[in-house]
């Protein structure tokens, strides 16, 4: 099948062999495949596609219990041959080499694998995207302003108005994380951030600044693709190969070139405090002392307040 470019024979040991597959009919989905007179149990359903407009999906990206990533599909036969549309036999294609083997292949070409913050950051998020590194960026950029001797400055609490992937490089760098009550979401879909520090003179609110990459356009209507089940195997090397010039692209930035950064007053810095909880005078639930809603003389939990409440902005997790 034709792609839009090259495979990239550094990324991947092909392996092109007939194997046998376990296929869960109901779920559609692989479930094992024996390989090199080993059985391999598929533990995550990383992606599945088409290798053609006239099938269901019947290509699978797929990973196993070793952690290894391996690509397999369902090559069918020349339909004007066979009457079946399910007459055919599984490929085990390639598998993708992980990274401890590309950094010692290539250490010159992947000099982003060798920066050793990154890949503390890569290993806890599991891949690297745009909004990881914009994240990465962001860290070194307050420990640019806010270093004491070459050290980072401890207490440091974050405001952040995204939830990306952004927020696990601020954990794993900063050391605010959600559980220790420094790192402070408020999901409004922006690169924004506000730095509260013990020090009146070193608090700071950064903003991304507008990026362009040119492909906006064909990048929304990938991912529009593969949000609605629609994408064929060489729309996702197309939209991996628009994910990485991304990446490279805001990795050669310099910090100050990504970010727009002004001093703030000193805010109110998130404090950790101990867990005390109160009973839900509605459904009996314990909630956090913090999260309760006082009305008419009663205490709710934010649920049972929506229910009963029609001036409130209701969310539900069923």
């Amino acid at each position: 099948m034709p792609t839009k470019r090259k495979p990239q024979f550094d990324l991947l040991e092909y392996i092109q062999k007939k194997v046998w597959v376990d296929f869960d009919n109901a779920g559609q989905t692989p479930v094992a495949f024996s390989f090199g007179g080993e059985a391999h149990s598929i533990t995550q359903l990383l992606g599945r596609f088409r290798t053609s407009e006239e099938h269901p999906p019947n290509a699978f990206l797929v990973r196993v219990q070793s952690e290894a990533v391996y690509f397999l599909y369902f090559h069918y036969y020349d339909l004007n041959r066979y009457r079946f549309l399910h007459e055919g036999y599984w490929v085990l294609c390639f598998r993708i080499l992980c990274d401890h083997e590309l950094m010692a292949l290539y250490r010159e070409d992947r000099k982003m694998l060798l920066n050793m913050n990154l890949k503390r950051v890569v290993d806890f998020h599991g891949h690297l995207c745009p909004d990881l590194v914009i994240g990465g960026k962001l860290c070194e950029y307050v420990q640019k302003l806010t270093s004491e001797k070459g050290a980072l400055v401890g207490g440091l609490s974050i405001i952040t108005e995204n939830t990306t992937s952004a927020l696990d490089a601020i954990q794993i760098l900063l050391g605010a994380t959600v559980g220790n009550q420094r790192l402070l979401v408020m999901d409004f879909g922006k690169h924004h951030y506000t730095l509260l520090t013990q020090s009146t003179a070193a608090n700071f609110n950064f903003r991304l600044k507008p990026q362009h990459y040119g492909d906006e356009a064909r990048f929304s209507e990938l991912e529009h693709k593969m949000i609605n089940d629609q994408v064929l195997l060489e729309d996702v090397v197309e939209f991996q190969k628009l994910l990485d010039g991304r990446v490279l692209k805001i990795l050669a930035m310099a910090p100050e070139a990504l970010f727009d950064v002004e001093g703030t007053q000193k805010g109110q810095r998130p404090v950790e405090t101990a867990s005390v909880y109160l009973t839900c005078d509605q459904c009996g639930h314990q909630m956090l002392q913090s999260r309760k809603i006082d009305y008419h003389g009663k205490i709710y939990c934010i649920p049972c307040f929506q229910r009963i409440s029609r001036n409130c902005h209701h969310y539900s997790l069923h």
